[in-house]
């Protein structure tokens, strides 16, 4: 049983075994969808493999050992900083270690897209601060950056200051702006350079936050009216603002 089963960030396969595999062996890859095929050989010393994996095709990918039997592992296949890692990079698809509940190992390999990945939420005195790190992208050379948010009805479009470090990034959103427009749900986008990338979580592997993680609202005083403002997030683990108008008689 392999102790290691990971994709680097170089879009390698790396395999390590605690003792040495028997001789002759290889590492096969079999696409599920088509059939499709890619193989590799062991290091000399037959505990650890390195397989090129840019390129494959999108979709479920069976790990082998010679031609039909199971790659066996119990490492979980990532860590968060890999995950960062990986990220980090400018890349248009993703690979990835995933191992069943029989410990055999696969991979998942998916399109990806640039996004902002949020790993901190700060909704205090008046603003929204958000930090997180640039995905998919890689470091963006020089050019404004900002945060901008998008009403999903009414064309309302307001923006905010940001900075981006690298691929790391910090934001602040005046809730103030919000409220100036008719209640709507915002839709948050980094702008930096020519990339857009929506604001959401998807690096933390743990899917579905709605409904599981909150955010405290802010109350704001508009135009005679009082608002709600709340970030929170969407079905699909992206990022937004509710803004919603609240009784005249001052409840809750």
């Amino acid at each position: 049983m392999a102790d290691h089963c990971r994709v680097g960030a170089d879009d390698t396969l790396h395999i390590r075994w605690p003792r040495p595999v028997a001789k002759g062996e290889r590492i096969v890859l079999r696409h599920g969808p088509s059939g499709e095929v890619r193989t590799g050989p062991l290091s000399a010393d037959r505990r650890s493999a390195a397989l090129p994996v840019a390129g494959l095709a999108p979709g479920a990918w069976e790990v082998l050992l010679g031609a039909d039997r199971p790659l066996l592992t119990d490492d979980p296949g990532f860590s968060f900083d890999g995950l960062r890692e990986y990220a980090g990079r400018a890349r248009d698809r993703a690979v990835r270690v995933v191992r069943l509940p029989d410990g055999r190992a696969t991979l998942d390999v998916r399109e990806v897209s640039p996004h902002a990945e949020v790993e901190e939420v700060h909704p205090l005195d008046g603003e929204i601060r958000i930090t997180g790190r640039l995905a998919y992208a890689g470091p963006r050379p020089g050019g404004a950056v900002r945060l901008v948010a998008v009403a999903r009805e009414g064309g309302g479009e307001e923006t905010g200051g940001a900075r981006l470090d690298g691929t790391g990034f910090d934001a602040c959103l005046d809730v103030h702006a919000l409220t100036r427009w008719e209640p709507s749900l915002w839709d948050l986008w980094l702008d930096a350079g020519d990339v857009r990338a929506r604001l959401a979580t998807f690096l933390d592997d743990a899917p579905g936050k709605r409904g599981t993680l909150s955010y405290p609202r802010q109350v704001v005083a508009s135009g005679g009216r009082r608002m709600s403002v709340r970030p929170y997030y969407t079905l699909k683990d992206g990022l937004a603002v509710a803004c919603h108008l609240l009784p005249e008689d001052g409840a809750p």
